[in-house]
């Protein structure tokens, strides 16, 4: 009589399984040994290279205050008395502009997008964000937020004009370095 192993769906779900642990446990040692041996091979650490590792993502960071700030700009509870009366501007922005209820929710929890929403405040006059203001059950400081997604949104321009620069100067530094290999 011969024994043959059968492997079942369960045994393969295991080794997958164990692979899987594997394959995290071997990432996790990576990050770990880089991170600690980084000031000694020279890798990048630090803000700066969190911006230049996320400025193509439009990711800024943020600082200690902002941290600190963000939940209150975050208020918004959606009841939509702040768009009362703002059909007008919505029309006139052609598309820009949806709403200052739409600009309150999505300007303060959404990073990436100050750039749009920056767009999208710029039809939105600071006299009538004060006059919403007062409106707002959950008052939510409007003008406030109007200053912190400017502000983000200007740095992110410049993050990610500062990163096409320098990915364009490495390109540039490549494309010299290959010619040179070929005797160009």
């Amino acid at each position: 009589m011969t024994l043959r192993f059968e492997p079942s769906a369960s045994t393969f779900g295991d080794l997958e399984r164990l692979h899987a642990i594997w394959l995290l446990a071997t990432c996790l040692l990576a990050t770990l040994f880089e991170s600690l041996f980084a000031p000694l091979t020279g890798k990048r650490r630090g803000l700066r290279a969190f911006q230049e590792s996320y400025a193509l993502d439009r990711l800024p960071p943020l600082t200690p205050e902002e941290r600190r700030t963000l939940p209150i700009l975050s208020g918004c509870i959606a009841c939509g008395l702040c768009d009362l009366g703002e059909g007008l501007r919505v029309a006139r922005s052609a598309g820009v502009y949806a709403g200052t209820m739409d600009l309150m929710l999505a300007s303060s929890r959404s990073m990436p997008d100050f750039d749009a929403a920056m767009r999208s405040f710029a039809a939105v006059p600071e006299e009538r964000l004060a006059e919403l203001e007062r409106r707002c059950p959950a008052r939510v400081p409007m003008q406030k937020v109007a200053a912190f997604v400017r502000a983000k949104g200007l740095l992110e321009e410049e993050e990610v004009r500062h990163s096409q620069t320098a990915m364009a100067a490495r390109a540039s530094r490549g494309r010299r370095g290959n010619a040179e290999r070929r005797g160009n």
